[in-house]
């Protein structure tokens, strides 16, 4: 195996939302008119969220649901980043990070102009100065309506008990009710894994703290590893989290269930997110369907890099019953598909997949 991946195509119905903002829309009726993201294919415009967006939605439901510990941000004045310590954190190892530590020399010099002292030396001290980046083994596109041209404006009003003889305070937003859908990927070969040297993942000081946990790569240098326990959890609770994703903009007065409708999630050798796109429109522009002639399509390019064991299929399909305008059809081609297994709902697509985590790492120990 060269690059085992996870791989996952979801669709959430996002309805009457609002769940990612542009900000100020200009040229509309009044000067506080707030627009949803969106994104224009010629005459058509779609909205979207951005993957950052979602990657704050599933951050979320791991700090509450499964109890991670959100790593530590430093704010500098043109910059902030995390603690970099995928060891401790988790989102640091999953989700990556830039770090850039400066030495303190000049603000030690410009203390002792202040005070007359001799400046304290950190050099040596300070853990971790230097650059240290990790590439998030999680990534994830933007999640994007499959259905054109639904863009709502909604006009309001704030006259609630204003003081006599004042004007009501107009307002507008944008929503939207469709379906979206993104693709997502987790590296399998990178989760805890991390190579020592400022430009890489850790420092020296990092690897130290830690070096009881840590065991290091017969066949690399400076390449660490976590215990294998460690690393199949962390991918388990990223996909479980996945199933119970909830966020998004003006939930208040939009609020909108953003957990997956549709789920189709497995495992590869050496794949680039092939299942983009699987979800389209019907001939109105209505209702989602699969499409089942491009899925078919990935599937016969894909044949030979599918990953199973104990003769599983390698991917999982789960669904909200009549989501899907084209799901009889869908049931009578894939029903008996030697690739796709189809389980039930989205959550049980998920869960059953990170159950299947830890014999997928065993393959990649032969």
């Amino acid at each position: 195996m060269t690059y085992p991946v996870i791989t996952g195509s979801i669709l959430i119905e996002a309805n009457g939302a609002a769940l990612n903002n542009a900000g100020q829309a200009e040229g509309i009726r009044v000067d506080n008119a707030i627009a949803v993201k969106q994104i224009r294919v010629g005459r058509r415009s779609y909205p979207y969220v951005s993957g950052q967006a979602w990657r704050r939605w599933l951050r979320e439901v791991l700090y509450t649901d499964f109890n991670w510990t959100p790593s530590e941000v430093t704010r500098e004045a043109k910059s902030a980043y995390t603690k970099g310590d995928p060891i401790t954190y988790e989102e640091d190892d999953l989700f990556g990070y830039m770090v850039a530590r400066k030495r303190r020399e000049k603000a030690a010099k410009k203390e002792k102009k202040q005070i007359d002292e001799e400046p304290i030396s950190v050099e040596n001290n300070e853990e971790g100065v230097g650059t240290y980046r990790r590439i998030s083994p999680l990534k994830n596109s933007l999640l994007i309506s499959c259905l054109p041209n639904i863009i709502t404006d909604d006009f309001g009003h704030f006259s609630r008990n204003l003081p006599q003889n004042t004007d009501m305070i107009p307002f507008e937003a944008e929503h939207y009710s469709t379906y979206l859908q993104g693709v997502f990927t987790i590296s399998l070969n990178d989760v805890g894994r991390f190579m020592v040297g400022e430009m890489c993942d850790i420092s020296e000081d990092t690897k130290e703290k830690h070096k009881t946990e840590l065991r290091a790569d017969p066949n690399y240098q400076n390449v660490f590893w976590l215990t294998k326990e460690n690393r199949v959890k962390r991918v388990q609770e990223i996909l479980k989290a996945m199933a119970y994703l909830r966020g998004g903009a003006r939930l208040t007065r939009n609020l909108s269930d953003v957990s997956p409708v549709v789920v189709l999630v497995g495992f590869l050798d050496g794949a680039n997110a092939p299942f983009q796109r699987i979800f389209s429109a019907d001939d109105n522009n209505e209702s989602v369907i699969l499409n089942i002639e491009r899925l078919d399509s990935v599937l016969k390019d894909y044949e030979n890099r599918f990953l199973s064991t104990n003769n599983s299929k390698p991917l999982l399909l789960g669904y909200r019953p009549t989501v899907l305008a084209n799901e009889n059809e869908v049931l009578n081609k894939f029903g008996n598909s030697k690739s796709i297994e189809i389980v039930g709902t989205p959550q049980m697509a998920l869960e059953k997949a990170a159950n299947r985590i830890e014999a997928i790492f065993s393959l990649l120990e032969e």
